[in-house]
């Protein structure tokens, strides 16, 4: 976690290697190897005595959900680094105390571990590999059949815990992105992994490596390197095993607008990974852990990141007992499970499963990282934290689920993603230009490989965009509708609604806008039938936006705090409804635009009596303007959502006008409610972001006919009256619902 936070050949080779060579791999660890030579004695752990567990089978991708011996099933654990050797455990190597960890990860439920194939310890020079860390791996396969918990390992480490980054003594200040010697050992690394373990069952997926870029190579990794790279090392994988899926563990770089981002790495990766550390992002998440915008983490990049087209796994996720209450750090990861398991997620991974030990406190990283001392689901010494009991009631939970055919419902309204956003730096393809260029086109804004220049840091631009993403999410929720995130060249048009949050509607930066031709489509889109909700700022350009919204900009609209009052009938907002909002700065972000009606209708004005909510009908489909940047307000605004705001009553006007039924709402906008499905069954996941206990009413566009609670003991039946059902959450709760037409 950042501080940010074919088999071929023997399985093992013979050791005979000498003792200075062992010294060599113990380089990042004090004293290791007098501690690895006594540890790796052939006769005391080349096999786990007792064993009679079945072997585990193998393990592939279904859809969206893993699958084996022909069930669909979800992976549910946590990241594994022991708790007195940390990461130095390949090198004060402990099988008993290995096996004792295993052990007791089988009894908290644990069905999936994340651990790392540290780089130096398997390769400590080029081509060269330790015999002995073979058999140490060989040794924690035997474990994971024995205690029928899969692995996921992680390869080239690197980076993990804090501040650390594990090198490899032959980097020598290489860049392991692009440096074309790093790639080839990198290559030949993971190749040689999957020739050794390409049939082993025993390994759920690769990770090929935790939280790239690489942390030594952060700053100077451009999206052709990381594009490169994963080519580079799937195709390196693939050609020795076939069974094993590829993931990049990636951590917050789609909100982050990283290298590494979904998008780039699409095309070689089986699915994605997102690390959902809401507690490390105040400026996208302003809020406390525990709130109800910091919970919807999890389901946001799910969201995000499943746009680009695969299926995502929350790989990690947690927070630390060092700076939080335990109590409340369960209820946030139940909360952020439950909404992630609705959206779609089809695993889950915490980091982590144990404390580090007090002797680690004197060594770096735990030395100044005090934060990552307690992220475990248990003490250092064993002990359960109130975050292991809410993991295993969650897996014996999701445990019942008969995923068959089972799929995340189809989303009723779609919130754009720019291509610009999502392609790489560099990329002309869609610019419109066709034939040989007499005169080239060089952008001076793209950089990079283009004009001879570094890649640009937008940074402040994705925030931008990003909280207004994240605002448009959460408050489409809160209105009971399911958004997700269709790219700009993507098939958008089969969502009943679009949302078209500012700056999507701008023009100050290629990065958060959608192109001008994009409002032509939109426009034929909204005329066969489509709703479009669109909100604007000063820096709002649109063209030939009155056919469409039935209004045009004038001029920017400086104010420090606006006022919506209704003065029309619109869903169910009534006549005198208002909304405040504040400003957040003095910029043309945040100022709202000045609009001229072209034959709209005025649903609200501001303060000043201006249009300040438009609504247009265009043919068969229908549109609403906001003249001010309200989702861009809220992303601005700290824990927005843990106090009355009502701009989900907004939203859910716009989706009523539009004649749209979500397949499950409830009567309580903290309460969120998702559907997987499949015909005529499937489940309604719901959830309480809020801090107070629900009494909840949840009804269907569907013919129900009987629904069910799971729980960790069973099933429990619900009354239904026609296809509406009531039900008690308490506060942060999450439960699934089976339900039948």
């Amino acid at each position: 976690m950042s501080a940010t936070r074919n088999s071929i050949g023997p399985r093992y080779l013979k050791p005979t290697v000498p003792l200075a060579l062992l010294v060599c791999l113990c380089i990042y660890a004090e004293g290791g190897s007098n501690e690895v030579t006594a540890a790796l004695n052939p006769q005391q752990e080349s096999s786990v005595p007792g064993s009679t567990a079945a072997q585990l089978p193998p393990v592939h991708l279904d859809g969206n959900y893993f699958a084996r011996a022909g069930h669909r099933f979800l992976p549910v654990g946590a990241n594994w680094v022991p708790a007195k050797a940390a990461m130095q455990w390949p090198t004060q190597w402990d099988p008993k105390a290995i096996q004792a960890d295993f052990a007791r990860m089988h009894e908290l439920g644990i069905n999936t571990i994340r651990l790392d194939f540290v780089w130096a310890w398997i390769e400590p020079r080029p081509g060269d590999y330790n015999p002995e860390a073979f058999r140490a791996l060989d040794f924690l396969i035997s474990l994971a059949h024995r205690y029928q918990i899969y692995l996921h390992p992680c390869l080239l480490i690197g980076g993990e815990v804090g501040e650390a980054y594990w090198d490899v003594p032959y980097r020598q200040g290489r860049h392991p992105h692009s440096d074309p010697d790093m790639l080839r050992i990198e290559t030949d690394h993971v190749a040689e992994l999957a020739r050794r373990y390409g049939k082993e069952t025993a390994i759920l997926a690769w990770d090929l490596t935790d939280e790239p870029p690489f942390w030594i190579a952060a700053d100077s990794t451009t999206d052709s390197m990381a594009v490169n790279w994963t080519r580079l090392l799937s195709w390196s994988i693939r050609h020795h095993d076939s069974l094993h899926p590829i993931v990049v563990g990636t951590s917050m770089e789609d909100v982050g607008h990283g290298p590494f981002r979904p998008d780039n790495v699409r095309e070689e990766a089986d699915f994605f990974s997102v690390h959902p550390y809401s507690i490390y992002a105040p400026k996208l998440f302003p809020d406390a852990m525990l709130s109800e915008r910091g919970t919807y983490g999890s389901a946001f990049e799910t969201a995000l990141s499943g746009g680009a087209g695969r299926p995502v796994m929350v790989q990690e996720i947690g927070a630390s007992s060092a700076q939080y209450d335990p109590e409340q750090i369960a209820k946030f990861l139940r909360t952020s499970l439950y909404s992630g398991l609705g959206a779609g997620a089809n695993g889950f991974l915490i980091w982590c499963y144990t404390d580090a030990a007090p002797e680690q406190f004197h060594r770096v990283p735990y030395l100044r990282s005090p934060h990552e001392t307690q992220f475990g689901l248990t003490t250092w010494d064993g002990k359960e934290r109130p975050s292991a009991k809410m993991l295993q009631d969650f897996e014996r939970t999701v445990a019942q689920l008969d995923l068959t055919g089972i799929e995340p419902a189809p989303a009723e309204a779609g919130i754009i993603v720019p291509y610009e956003w999502s392609k790489p730096h560099g990329d002309f393809s869609r610019f419109g230009l066709t034939g040989p260029e007499v005169v080239p086109y060089t952008s001076t804004d793209e950089g990079a490989n283009v004009a001879g220049q570094s890649q640009p840091n937008l940074s402040d631009e994705n925030l931008w965009l990003t909280g207004s993403w994240l605002s448009s999410f959460v408050i489409a929720r809160r209105a009971g509708i399911k958004a997700d995130f269709p790219r700009e060249y993507d098939d958008w048009q089969s969502r009943r609604v679009l949302l078209l949050p500012s700056p999507l509607t701008g023009t100050d930066s290629f990065l958060v806008h959608v192109h001008s031709d994009f409002w032509e489509k939109v426009k034929q889109y909204v005329s066969q039938g489509g709703m479009l909700y669109a909100s604007v700022a000063a820096d709002a350009a649109i063209p030939e936006m009155e056919s469409l919204f039935g209004a045009r900009l004038v001029d920017t609209n400086p104010k420090e705090d606006v006022t919506l009052k209704i003065v029309a009938p619109f869903g169910d907002l009534k006549v005198g409804d208002t909304f405040h909002y504040s400003v957040p700065a003095a910029t043309q972000r945040s100022w709202g635009a000045v609009l001229e009606l072209a034959g709209g209708t005025v649903i609200a004005v501001d303060q000043d009596n201006r249009p300040a909510l438009v609504s247009h009908i265009l043919s068969s489909g229908k549109t609403l303007l906001s003249a001010y940047p309200l989702e861009h307000y809220l992303a601005n605004l700290p824990a927005a959502f843990d106090k009355p705001e009502n701009t989900h009553r907004i939203y859910q006007a716009v989706m009523d006008w539009a004649g749209v039924k979500p397949l499950f709402r409830t009567d309580q906008p903290s309460v969120e409610v998702s559907a997987l499905k499949t015909d005529h069954r499937g489940y309604a996941v719901l959830v309480n972001h809020g801090s107070e206990a629900r009494s909840v009413t949840v009804s269907s566009s569907l013919t129900i006919r009987s629904v069910q609670r799971v729980s960790s003991t069973g099933l429990v039946l619900l009354k239904l009256e026609g296809s509406t059902w009531k039900m008690e959450l308490g506060a942060y709760e999450g439960a699934v619902i089976a339900w039948r037409e």
